[in-house]
């Protein structure tokens, strides 16, 4: 068994873990958040702006895969503090940027760094709590992205209103990440060395994973969700305010301000997925279930987009970014994390994040490449098919799952 920490550490831990997490988040949402504005002042494509984020997606993707295979030699303490200063460097050289050229590279390596953050926590939360604590962790975690998510559009909403320029917000999260990074550095240092070095001495001994069709057609089907998550989740938060603005005529500053309320509705999303995984432990199922109502919500979106209705329009879409933010907990922090016993959590962590991200990276330049060509009405048929697509393949892996399971128990009679 796992040594854990105290209960007052552990509480110490799960809080510097979120405040890692939610800061990184910052210096990573700002340009999306900005984009309205960066697309006026530097007179760019919606295509173009969104290569930036698609090269941050790429190298965040692909360096969560590698980060999650070598998490398990990192010494957090410095691999977290390393990612965070690299991202607050990064962050204040982007405001020395004139063209798209030169961001998307900058952001192509502040994917590189960030990408050490998500995999390197959670194998950090796992090596130390007991598991009694392990719900509290998923639920502090969970809300990582929503606050991360509110800071950082706040801030742009708030520039965009005091008609600052759009760098403003990169120095506020190069202030935070280097802010952030120091806090962790300190905090870790409290505590105890040889506690932690018995709970990793003690780690659980992991059970050998079966590779059974059933376990693998499970997973196929997770990493579906995660690609099909990151899609979605991202590109409504990358593009929420630009339909506000273009098919609502709302300002820019007023229409990052309410895209605002798409985080804090997430956060119900992973309150009621804690509620549902205490009765329904089939991952898949959850995910079904969130994915099916998503789909129903996006179409309602088209059905109502020419009714101009902004308090109605918004109120689907924080509804389906509460979905997406459920099943965005499912993937990367209760299968990590209840899983611990057969995978170590940092790899399944990065793995999974991987996915998502591969979503995350198609989402921003194609929806972007679809608004251009065709309008916004084609993108949101776009995350309508991905949302169907996502609650078939869950119900059906759902629906086989069952009957192997009937016909073992047919088998044993």
């Amino acid at each position: 068994m796992v040594k854990s920490l105290s209960n007052k550490k552990s509480d110490f831990l799960i809080f510097l873990c979120w405040a890692a997490y939610t800061f990184a988040y910052v210096a990573r949402l700002n340009y999306n958040a900005s984009m309205v504005e960066i697309l006026s002042q530097l007179g760019t494509t919606k295509e173009a702006a969104g290569t930036v984020s698609s090269y941050f997606f790429f190298a965040y993707g692909v360096g969560q895969l590698v980060n999650g295979l070598l998490s398990k030699k990192y010494n957090t303490r410095y691999s977290v503090a390393l990612a965070l200063f690299a991202s607050c460097i990064i962050n204040f050289a982007m405001t020395f940027c004139q063209g798209i050229d030169a961001m998307k590279y900058l952001w192509l390596l502040n994917g590189v760094f960030q990408s050490i953050l998500w995999s390197s926590l959670i194998k950090t939360l796992s090596d130390n709590l007991a598991d009694s604590k392990l719900s509290k962790a998923v639920m502090v975690m969970s809300t990582t992205v929503a606050c991360g998510t509110f800071m950082a559009y706040g801030f742009a909403a708030l520039f965009s209103y005091l008609q600052m320029k759009w760098t403003a917000i990169f120095y506020v999260a190069a202030l935070l990440a280097g802010a952030v990074a120091v806090l962790w550095l300190a905090g870790m240092s409290t505590l105890q060395k040889a506690e932690k070095e018995t709970a990793k001495a003690e780690a659980k001994e992991k059970s050998k994973l079966s590779l059974t069709p059933a376990f693998v057609t499970g997973v196929a089907v997770i990493l579906i969700c995660a690609v099909s998550n990151g899609f979605i989740k991202d590109g409504i938060t990358t593009w929420v305010p630009s339909i506000l603005k273009e098919e609502f005529a709302v300002p820019s500053s007023l229409s990052i301000i309410i895209t605002l309320l798409l985080p804090v509705l997430s956060i119900f999303g992973t309150s009621i997925v804690n509620a549902l995984h205490k009765k329904q432990k089939d991952e898949n199922a959850l995910n079904g279930i969130f994915f099916f109502v998503a789909a129903i919500l996006a179409g309602l979106i088209i059905l109502t987009l020419n009714l101009k209705s902004v308090p109605l329009t918004l109120a689907l879409f924080g509804a389906v970014a509460c979905l997406m933010a459920a099943v965005n907990n499912v993937i990367t922090s209760i299968v990590p994390l209840y899983s611990r016993d057969k995978i170590d959590s940092g790899l399944s962590a990065g793995f999974l994040n991987t996915f998502c991200y591969v979503g995350s990276t198609l989402s921003t330049s194609l929806l972007g490449k679809i608004a251009d060509t065709r309008g916004w009405n084609d993108v949101l048929v776009c995350i309508l098919v991905f949302t169907a697509v996502s609650f078939v393949i869950c119900f059906v892996s759902v629906l086989l799952k069952r009957k192997r399971q009937s016909a073992g128990c047919f088998s044993e009679v």
